[in-house]
């Protein structure tokens, strides 16, 4: 790959168990759950080795996986790979955000990381590669791929007051009418009937109604990430000073959006999807996209909704096992 190009992957990653971290954890949170927070948002799967035999697998041009963790590290992970880049919480984190439980916290820092190349690609360790991939299913001519997808926001619990920061915080700096205007191209391409219509239906406005996040991979630029700690300091600083996730916070989808407003993205639809979890019980989807490869990624979503945990991890695991049976170099 042109070394001017390179490529890095970024996986945030939480040891549940670790009797420390959940000292820590009880110490600076409580012990009481609360929506968006509880035990359930931290869980592992025990999948990790399959997501690091993944990309071995199925991205082997990346240049470098920055493993983001607070101090954990799995047994079985050979930290001294030479494409492994273990990043602690410290090492890049300002001290008075430390120590954090609130993963937007982790994201909106990783700019921060001096050795993480301009272009990167941010997984969370539930989005598996599932099928060979090329460096132009995220980047293309130096853009991130990408899709617009806009809509009426439709409030729904706890998440949904994240989104709507993030608009709020995008309609300070942006015209959707004359971004749409300004880069009509990259709007309008790719889009089916239903997107060119809403585009037609919202596109004559100022305000962004809402944007549809893809909740898999996403691809990013270091550059995009100053951008908003430059012009939206006070409220991403007042984001990172909160230890858990909360109704008042932004985060880093807003990243996404803003490089969609700006122009800065290739249009391509997405290579992937979400599935949650506990829909298992009710529909073999999940399994039959991950078992027959029908994109190339999956992002298997854990919720509080999720009652059969066990059985469907059993479920997850015994095709990733048929996939990837063999070790990968990340492994002892």
């Amino acid at each position: 790959m042109d070394s001017r190009f390179q490529i890095d992957i970024v996986v945030p990653w939480v040891d549940d168990t670790d009797p420390v971290w959940r000292k820590k954890k009880a110490e600076y949170t409580g012990v009481a759950e609360i929506e968006g927070n509880s035990d359930v948002r931290y869980r592992d799967w025990d999948t990790l080795k399959y997501w690091f035999r993944s990309v071995e697998k199925f991205a082997p041009w990346v240049r470098y996986v920055f493993f983001v963790t607070d101090n954990q590290k799995p047994e079985w992970l050979n930290m001294e790979h030479p494409k492994l880049k273990w990043i602690k919480h410290t090492d890049y984190i300002p001290k008075e955000y430390l120590p954090t439980f609130n993963s937007s916290v982790i994201l909106w820092n990783l700019n921060r990381i001096s050795e993480l190349s301009e272009h990167f690609i941010l997984f969370n360790d539930d989005v598996f590669l599932i099928d060979k991939t090329e460096p132009e299913d995220f980047f293309v001519d130096g853009k991130p791929c990408d899709l617009p997808d806009i809509g009426p926001l439709y409030p729904e619990g706890f998440f949904s007051h994240l989104v709507f920061n993030n608009i709020c915080l995008i309609n300070r700096h942006f015209s959707l009418k004359e971004s749409i205007k300004k880069n009509k191209k990259l709007w309008t391409a790719k889009q089916g009937i239903a997107g060119r219509l809403k585009l037609l239906l919202y596109g004559r406005k100022d305000l962004l109604p809402g944007s549809t996040a893809y909740h898999i991979q996403n691809s990013y630029k270091k550059s995009t990430f100053d951008k908003l700690w430059q012009n939206e300091y006070d409220v991403i600083h007042q984001t990172c000073l909160n230890k858990v996730r909360t109704v008042t916070d932004v985060t880093t989808w807003s990243v996404r959006d803003w490089r969609l407003l700006e122009g800065d993205f290739y249009p391509k639809k997405p290579i992937g999807r979400n599935f949650h979890t506990y829909t298992m019980k009710y529909s073999n989807e999940a399994i039959e996209y991950l078992k027959n490869r029908k994109g190339k990624t999956i992002c298997l979503n854990d919720t509080e909704d999720e009652t059969d945990f066990e059985v469907h991890k059993k479920m997850i695991i015994d095709e990733f096992e048929k996939i990837f049976p063999e070790k990968s170099s990340f492994e002892f």
